[in-house]
């Protein structure tokens, strides 16, 4: 896979994308962000996801915590609840959450159904020199090799491609490694249910960038790893290489 320096013309800037398997520590509500401590990020996790979407009435507590975090990588998301968020949210109002935490954003997500919506705002963040990721999500079903294939090709103006899926068998897994492997563009792949947990070790070891995993007690997306067992599994498997 291709990574390292991604240019972008849309909005003239430079967006450094990771050049090995990073692990993403999710947290979704304002109480679990409260107990994070900045100290122990490093140990834990790569980059800090911060769901917006589990935090929406509560955006000026949130905006004073994230000080606390101003020297760590920060992603946001306001998850359209169609495709696994917390919260029902339109358009507008996730569009306005993610303008809300700007300033503080290394990366943000939105979905690639919701693109064309929240083009403005995207370029407006992006200006900020802030990572893109276009995310799809099917909690039902792996869709066929030539459909995921359509969706990065769709993704094009993504600095990561997030693709998560239902897998149902295991043939499934050899499906989504082969996608890893025949894109340039850089991605994050899982898959959910019952073969989530092996399928997403497994393609962190085929070059999915960005692997989630929760902080805290709660997963914030079926089939989650606790972040800090999903760091030290693939820093294992870096070591055996």
């Amino acid at each position: 896979m291709r990574h390292g320096t991604n240019k972008l013309a849309m909005s003239r800037r430079t967006v450094i994308i990771p050049e090995t398997p990073q692990v993403v520590g999710s947290v979704a509500t304002l109480n679990q962000l409260a107990c994070v401590q900045p100290v122990e990020l490093p140990s834990l996790c790569d980059i800090l996801e911060i769901r917006l979407d589990g935090m929406s009435e509560h955006i000026g507590a949130l905006k004073d915590e994230l000080d606390r975090f101003k020297d760590f990588p920060l992603l946001f998301t306001a998850r359209a609840y169609s495709e696994g968020g917390l919260a029902d949210l339109c358009a507008a109002e996730r569009s306005r959450l993610l303008l809300e935490v700007a300033d503080h954003a290394s990366w943000v997500d939105v979905e690639l159904a919701s693109y064309e919506e929240m083009k403005s705002v995207i370029h407006q963040i992006r200006c900020q020199e802030v990572g893109l990721i276009l995310s799809y999500h099917n909690f039902e079903e792996t869709p066929a090799e030539i459909e995921i294939q359509r969706l990065v090709d769709l993704s094009e103006e993504a600095d990561i491609v997030k693709i998560a899926v239902q897998h149902n068998c295991v043939q499934e897994l050899a499906r989504c490694t082969h996608i890893l492997e025949r894109n340039d563009h850089p991605m994050s792949l899982m898959g959910m249910g019952e073969l989530a947990a092996v399928s997403r070790l497994l393609y962190a070891q085929h070059g999915s960038l960005l692997n989630y995993g929760y902080l805290g007690g709660e997963q914030t997306a079926p089939g989650q790893w606790p972040a800090p067992l999903m760091k030290q599994a693939i820093q294992a498997l870096a070591r055996r290489a």
